[in-house]
């Protein structure tokens, strides 16, 4: 397959350039969220039952201006064209949908990012709330300060001396990856459980980190890209790393089942009823925060559908599962890049024509490091 490298990867930072600034997630997290979450649980304590609604941020008029100049980067016909100009129809389906708040535009375009609901990941959620009750919880001794170290010095001893973390109190997630900052983020002020300390580094480092920085080494630099599609094999692989190293918690399990439930019932079902369906499997606080995740983007968030996301954990590491017990082999083609399952036979064909190579760093560097280092103390 001979390609044109310098054009393709010139196309490929203009795209990504327009792509980038529309931060998807920014815009559907709500600018009223604390006011509505104690109107919300003040009434369901009252035994009201309300549908909030949510305010968001402005939207920058220059996002779909750049969108449309991006449509004009010259590069050949073929995989990659096709893949850049899908990144810009998403992008570009995303930001009609943050405009119009329609609850259907918003359903259509995290459908088309992440998929359909699963049937059998529905019936696996129900079964491991059954079969796994939650556990008691551990002390958490580690502190954000010793954590961000932690990170900080796994990611040196791997040679990854361009990337670097951030420890900031400005953060929802505990920890998270910016592949594009080449940062590791961990939230100030929050403690951690050494066991939890050891899965997360198997999972942001491992698996995050890693796409990333071996998707860098690409002649192709759209590998390291997550192209659509490509976030449920991101975390199912996640996922699957830690239970191959032994690291899985099955409470973050639990968490991920209860979001397959409410994103099942987001599409039939508004913010309340989201609500009623996890509630018996979770304390109040946490199925708010479910029913959140599900019906952000949405003003009026009694109408079905939303923001149908967070199926892909669950569902993600069940179909990594599913085809490296049947291609053990593709691990390397999945951790040479940041490409989806879906894209494995063009991976395939990249390296056999040695227009892709081999990862460089591997998971199993991380995992034993990690337990050298929390072995330590």
């Amino acid at each position: 397959m001979g390609v044109d490298l310098d054009a393709i990867n010139h196309a490929t930072r203009v795209v990504l350039d327009a792509v980038h600034p529309v931060r998807y997630a920014h815009y559907i997290t709500p600018t009223n969220l604390t006011q509505v979450r104690t109107e919300f649980l003040d009434a369901h304590r009252a035994g009201r039952a309300v549908d909030p609604r949510f305010e968001y941020p402005p939207i920058p008029g220059e996002l779909a201006a750049a969108l449309d100049a991006a449509r004009a980067a010259p590069t050949e016909a073929g995989p990659w064209r096709e893949a850049l100009e899908r990144e810009l129809a998403y992008a570009r389906a995303g930001l009609a949908a943050l405009h119009s708040r329609d609850p259907e535009a918003m359903t259509s375009y995290s459908q088309s990012q992440f998929g359909d609901v699963a049937a059998a990941v529905v019936v696996d959620a129900y079964r491991r709330l059954g079969e796994q009750p939650p556990t008691a919880d551990t002390e958490a001794t580690w502190n954000s300060d010793r954590v961000a170290a932690t990170m900080g010095r796994v990611l040196v001893e791997l040679g990854l001396d361009e990337w670097t973390v951030d420890h900031s109190d400005r953060m929802a997630a505990r920890m998270s990856v910016v592949g594009r900052r080449r940062q590791v983020r961990v939230k100030r002020g929050v403690t951690f459980t050494g066991p939890t300390v050891q899965r997360l580094i198997v999972h942001e480092i491992g698996t995050h980190v890693l796409r990333t920085a071996n998707g860098l080494r690409q002649p192709l630099h759209l590998l390291a890209h997550g192209i659509p599609g490509y976030l449920g094999t991101e975390e199912g692989l996640a996922v699957w790393h830690e239970q191959q190293a032994g690291m899985i918690d099955p409470d973050v399990m639990r968490r991920y089942a209860l979001r397959v439930i409410a994103c099942d019932t987001a599409l039939r079902a508004g913010f309340r009823a989201v609500f009623d369906a996890v509630l018996p499997h979770t304390t109040t606080n946490e199925a708010f925060d479910l029913a959140l995740r599900v019906k952000r983007g949405l003003i009026d968030t009694s109408a079905p559908g939303g923001y149908i996301k967070d199926h892909i954990y669950l569902g993600g590491f069940i179909e990594v599962t599913n085809h490296l017990d049947r291609h053990p082999g593709d691990h390397d083609l999945l951790m040479a890049c940041k490409w989806p399952l879906s894209e494995v036979p063009l991976l395939r064909t990249l390296f056999d024509e040695r227009s892709s190579m081999s990862p460089h760093h591997r998971v199993d560097e991380v995992v034993d490091l990690t337990r050298a280092i929390v072995a330590e103390g």
